[in-house]
């Protein structure tokens, strides 16, 4: 109930939130105030449906369906790839055309792995410490979907899924002296990754010092700053933020903790962020207090992804992680991250039902 509870209270600022930083942007672009708003309430409904269907759903059915999920995942990473079935935003080909509306396979990829390796790693728990019987086939596997999303171009979300699999790894009994050697191994590659890309070695640039290009690079973060400074401890008051305003990249999307920081202040914001924390701490004990192993392994990666995901998008807001267009779960327009962010959410529910009626009996 609590972790429930949490959920609806971050939709619900979120609705208002995107409506706050998107009417300028609606007004200017679609002819009235309510378009985004109006697409943000209906992938609400819409997630809270699939939400619904997903506690009833028995989460140790994932097990047998863990396969498909990933072949559907990696048919739809494969359609990204795809003249007239993909879309170019942001820089990179990211985005599927649906009809009159688009899709970002990657969010449904990031909870099909998540169920993958809960499944491998339940199943082959007498091994997982072995490197070649117990790790190596699901990093083939992994590799895979890496290399089809870091193509896309789509390095933040390779870091966030790659980092959530370390955690699964942990958990699941992998030995420490083999994960700190994946983790140098991963970190050296993507060392050299962002050293070969121009812009993304300017990304890191920037984060270290943004007003050496205050104009330029740094320009957004810089705006991001302002934002947040400008807010205060108690803020401007709703929508009286100027931030939004053609100075913040995609105000309501990835930017939108900056439009919060600014319109809602210091104050609110922490309180958004404990929100966050009542969602770790209710899937943590989800996980903990969960007999069946492949129910504690999915709810620790469900829950280590919406924890990672939530600090990236809120480091980057801060400018205390490099820039990477990463929603915040719950809050940021989009459909894609509210459908899936749900979906995960009444994984969690099932998992913390099965437990709650084991206990009865």
């Amino acid at each position: 109930m609590i972790l429930l509870v949490a959920v609806i209270l971050l939709l619900l600022v979120g609705l208002l939130m995107v409506y706050s930083a998107s009417n300028a942007i609606s007004r200017e672009y679609h002819g009235g105030s309510y378009r985004f708003l109006k697409m943000q309430a209906l992938w609400c409904c819409l997630g809270l449906i699939i939400m619904v269907c997903a506690t009833f759903f028995k989460f140790r059915n994932y097990q047998r369906l863990a396969w498909l999920l990933l072949g559907i995942a990696g048919g739809l990473l494969v359609l990204t790839y795809i003249p007239g079935i993909r879309i170019k935003h942001g820089g990179g080909y990211r985005w599927i055309k649906i009809g009159n509306y688009s899709f970002q396979p990657v969010e449904f990829a990031k909870l099909a792995l998540v169920i993958y390796m809960a499944r491998f790693l339940s199943r082959n728990s007498d091994y997982v410490q072995s490197f070649k019987r117990g790790i190596l086939p699901s990093l083939l596997v992994l590799s895979v979907f890496f290399v089809l999303i870091y193509k896309q171009p789509d390095f933040g979300s390779v870091v966030l899924i790659g980092t959530v699999v370390f955690v699964m790894l942990f958990v699941g009994g992998a030995k420490i002296s083999q994960i700190a050697l994946m983790a140098f191994i991963a970190i050296l590659v993507a060392t050299i990754e962002v050293w070969r890309e121009p812009y993304r070695w300017t990304r890191i640039t920037v984060f270290l010092d943004p007003w050496k290009d205050p104009d330029g690079d740094g320009y957004h973060i810089i705006q991001s700053y302002y934002a947040l400074g400008a807010g205060g401890v108690l803020g401007r008051g709703l929508g009286a933020g100027m931030q939004k305003l053609h100075y913040l990249p995609v105000p309501h999307s990835d930017f939108i903790f900056a439009v919060i920081g600014e319109e809602l202040g210091f104050v609110r914001s922490l309180l958004i962020i404990f929100l966050y924390m009542v969602i770790v701490w209710r899937g943590m004990c989800i996980a903990l207090s969960t007999k069946d192993q492949f129910g504690s392994l999915l709810a620790i990666g469900i829950t280590s992804l919406l924890a990672i995901q939530t600090i990236i998008n809120i480091g980057v807001v801060t400018g205390t992680l490099p820039t990477k267009g990463i929603t915040l779960p719950f809050l940021s327009y989009g459909g894609s991250s509210i459908l899936m962010s749900l979906a995960a959410i009444g994984i969690l529910l099932n998992i913390s039902k099965a437990k709650s009626v084991k206990q009865r009996v």
